[in-house]
Parts: structure tokens; sequence; C-alpha cells
């Protein structure tokens, strides 16, 4: 099979590094000066910018309180600084938003091209998945646009491949500079904190999971010492609350849980795609009680995760869930999630396994408590729609692990040659 030097991949990657570049500057100039109609809450988060930036006090901020600062600080306090020395609060928002994002495309771009550098050359069908992949993480329509507008889509999902890059390097890059990956690892949690807590929750509750299986390497201690400080530093700074302690975290986590079935009837207020709520068998025991017990609220998630992860990963339909312009487009992007999954499932059955699971295990069980968890928290369709972009890159690395050949089943001559490192 015909090769491609690792040099002219890398050409092209940060060619799209900088397509991308160039179309953030051209969709900020022509938005509108008002919040947009896909993204009502950029609106919110102008208003706090100018708020923090004429230094009014954030406990002061009408309906929202401190809690909007604490859990959006990633965003708010520069864009407050770009306030200060004139810039519109919209634009500043927007602009840090977008910085976000072009820093996620070129986080991705170091880390393959670091992944790739230890192969002389590239079989073509190979670059051409990597490229291809990079292209739809740049250019999906609803991606690139929530993280051009005034929203936390483009800080969060920058802290959350950070962090997970990160113990990708601690357990399988050799680098001189292992202790600044440790510090990166605990800070990205901290700042994933910063930007929507429920996430950091479910990063961290993750990265612990993964860390645990890895026990007996002596680095997984370290690693761990370093989820656990971005998990306590992240909890104080999100609560606004000192006195947390690693023994009052899990309580955090366990309240958080407990509040999902409340949290889910009010994001269904007012819906125009309102996701329904499947009945539960065990809810009717609450007729008798004053309210549903601990376990029949686990219970109940647990009884309707596969209705509600299916609903967050695949709707909007084209049929029966359109209801506006903007749902016609989900709709039919989510085409495009349904063929990704499909093919994902047929793969793994095909080479019954997932190539490199050990690699992308930290990504996938993040992916699953995101999705599981997002899945029972969202109330509307919209809202979940773009929610659903943080976990774009972990379906696209899962489905270039699975479509990557090896060079040793690209051509006879091959078998004495070392296996391809995949993206």
């Amino acid at each position: 099979m015909s090769a491609l030097k690792p040099q002219t991949l890398k050409e092209k990657l940060w060619a799209i590094v900088a397509a991308s570049f160039l179309a953030r500057v051209i969709m900020f100039f022509v938005l509108p000066n008002t919040p947009s109609s896909l993204a009502p809450d950029e609106g919110t988060y102008a208003s706090l910018t100018k708020w923090i930036a004429e230094s009014k006090p954030a406990a002061d901020f009408p309906a929202f309180g401190e809690g909007l600062y604490l859990s959006g600080r990633s965003i708010i306090i520069p864009a407050s600084a770009l306030n200060r020395i004139g810039m519109n609060e919209l634009d500043a928002v927007r602009l840090i938003s977008s910085i976000y994002g072009i820093l996620s495309l070129v986080l991705l771009t170091f880390f393959a091209l670091k992944l790739l550098s230890k192969a002389e050359e590239l079989t073509r069908f190979n670059a051409r998945l990597v490229l291809l992949f990079f292209t739809i993480f740049a250019f999906l329509p609803s991606h690139f646009v929530w993280s051009t507008l005034g929203l936390r889509e483009g800080p969060n999902e920058f802290w959350v491949l950070l962090s997970l890059t990160s113990v990708y390097a601690i357990f399988h890059l050799k680098t001189r500079f292992q202790p600044l990956v440790y510090l990166t690892l605990c800070a990205s949690i901290v700042m994933c904190y910063s930007t929507r807590p429920q996430v950091g929750h479910v990063l961290g509750f993750g990265l612990l999971m993964y860390l645990i299986t890895q026990i007996r390497k002596a680095r997984s201690l370290v690693a761990i010492t370093a989820v656990l400080a971005g998990i306590v530093l992240g909890s104080i700074g999100s609560s606004g609350n000192a006195s947390v302690s690693v023994v009052e975290d899990p309580g955090v986590v366990i309240g958080m849980v407990d509040g999902v079935p409340s949290k889910h009837a009010g994001n269904q207020v007012a819906a125009a795609s309102k996701i329904e709520t499947p009945d539960c068998p065990l809810s009717e025991y609450s007729i008798i009680a004053s309210a549903p017990s601990r376990v029949e609220t686990y219970a109940c998630i647990i009884w309707r995760a596969p209705y509600m992860t299916t609903t967050f990963l695949l709707r909007p339909f084209i049929v029966g869930d359109v209801t506006s312009t903007s749902s016609a487009f989900a709709a039919m992007e989510n085409l495009i999630w349904l063929l990704a999954f499909g093919l994902i499932a047929f793969l793994i059955v095909k080479r019954r396994g997932i190539p490199r699971f050990n690699q992308l295990a930290p990504s996938m069980i993040f992916f699953s408590l995101y999705v599981v968890g997002a899945g029972a928290y969202e109330g509307n369709m919209g809202t979940a729609f773009r929610h659903k972009s943080l976990i774009l890159w972990v379906v696209l690395a899962l489905l270039l692990s699975l479509l990557w050949r090896n060079s040793q089943t690209s051509t006879p001559d091959s078998r004495n040659k070392p296996t391809e490192s995949a993206v």
C-alpha cells in the first residue's frame, strides 16, 4: 500500500488548524451584536462578564448569584479582562470561547503528531483517516458553532482534553518534564470545575476509576494524588466553601445524583423539544411515601438509562422530533452520529474488541459516565444536542482506532516491520 511521509501529513494538519482559525475570525465578525437565537445563554455570560468587569460582587448578580460565576470563571475572568480594556462584553465571551476552541484543535494536533512521529512513513489510508477526522472535529457545524459562540462548550472541551492527554502522556509517553505533566493534570481538573462542575466530578471520578486499575504502576500513585488534589481544589473553587475535603467530596457527588430527577424536570420547563420522562415501575412506591427513597431514585435512573442515553446521543430524529429550523439541522447532523455509532458497533463485533483499549480506556470511561449522566440530567433536546459536542473527539478517536490498518496487514512483505502507532 502506498505511503505518505509524516512531514506531508504534518503540513496538512496545520493547514486544517489555519483554516479553522480563519473561519473563526470570519465568524466573529459576521455574528450579530446581540445574543444568538441558537444559544441565548451567551447573553447571560456577557452580562456576568460586564458585572465582574465593573467590580460588582458576584453574589449580587441578578437571578443566578455567585454560583454561575464560580462555575464559569474559566471564561468569565479572561472575558472581563477584555471588557475592562474596552471590548464589548458579548464580543469578549465569544472571543475567549473561540480561543479555547482553536486551542483544543492545536492540542490534538500536537498530540497526534507526537504519536505519529515514531513512524517513518504512513499508509495513505491511515493518513487520510487522520485528516478526515481532524476535518470533522474542526468543522462539524454544531461543534464549530458552539465553540465560537459565548458559551462554556469551548473551555469545557479544552480542559477535559488536556486532562486526558496528560494521563496518556504519564503512562504511554516518555518525557523529561514528567513533574510538569502531573501539575498539568491537576490544574486541568481544577479548571474543568471552574467551567462546569458537573463535568469536573465526572472527569475526576472517571480518572480515579482508571488509575485504580493501574495501581501496580508506581506512577499511578502520583497520578492519583494529582487527581485527588484537582478534585478537592476544584470542589472548593466551584462551591466557594474552603471546608470541602476529600471525605466530604463524595457527599457532594451523592447530592448531585440525588438531585438529577428534579434537575431533569426543571430542564423540561418551557422547552420546545422536551425530553419525555419514561415511567419507572419503582416510582409507584412514591405514592405511599412522602418522597422517593434514595434507592428508588437510583433504581429509576438505572431503569431509564438506556432510553435517556440513546435520546441524548441520537435525538432529535428527522421524523417526529423536528419543531423548528434549528432542530431540523440538528436532526440532519444526527444522521452522522447515527452512522458513527453504527459503524463503531459493527467494527467492534468484526474485530472482536477494541484495539489499543488500554490507551483509550480513560477517555472511554469518561465517555460512558458522561453520556449516562447527561442523559439522565438533560430535559430538552436543544441543550442535550449542544452538550453532546463535548464527546465528539472520543467518538472520532474510537473510530480511528477501529479503522486503523497496521502495516503488517497492508503489504505482504511488511510482517517484520513494527506496527505503526495509532492516534
